[in-house]
């Protein structure tokens, strides 16, 4: 009896070592993606009261190419687009400087929509930082060159 006690700490620390192991099997995330993301004034730091445009965005991120490639549609917007980027690094509260800049085919488009890819090197734009939701897309009009219309990438 003396035997078994002193036999199953030893068992049990054993049994947590090897199941909080990770097994070669186990599967590792490397593509995030989200679609329908809402992007609006409301989202604008400060917001936009002048315009009732709105939009959505759909994202996905490979780690294995480090490619993020995005999709954005947008309604109602009060004029033509004077500028199309994505910011960062910046919470949802927070303005950023531009880090990847896109050119919107028909700027004068006041509904329309647009689709880009690029790659996220470490130094415009950081993995870690993207995964964190720390990049926002914007798009820019003549009459809020501040920016009409924001969403936060979020996976």
């Amino acid at each position: 009896m003396k035997f078994m006690k002193k036999l199953v700490f030893p068992v049990l620390v054993c049994v947590a070592i090897f199941s909080a192991c990770k097994k070669d099997d186990d599967p590792v995330t490397t593509m995030y993606s989200k679609t329908g993301i809402i992007v609006n004034t409301s989202k604008e730091v400060p917001a936009v009261t002048t315009s009732n445009a709105t939009g959505t965005m759909d994202v996905s991120y490979d780690k294995t190419t480090r490619l993020l490639t995005y999709k954005v549609s947008w309604n109602a917007l009060s004029d033509s687009i004077t500028g199309s980027h994505i910011h960062g690094t910046a919470s949802t509260v927070t303005n950023a400087n531009v880090v990847v800049p896109f050119t919107v085919a028909n700027k004068g488009a006041l509904t329309g929509n647009y689709a880009g890819t690029f790659t996220v090197d470490g130094i415009a734009i950081k993995e870690d930082s993207l995964l964190l939701g720390k990049y926002y897309l914007n798009i820019h009009t003549k009459k809020n060159p501040g920016g009409e219309i924001r969403g936060q990438i979020e996976f």
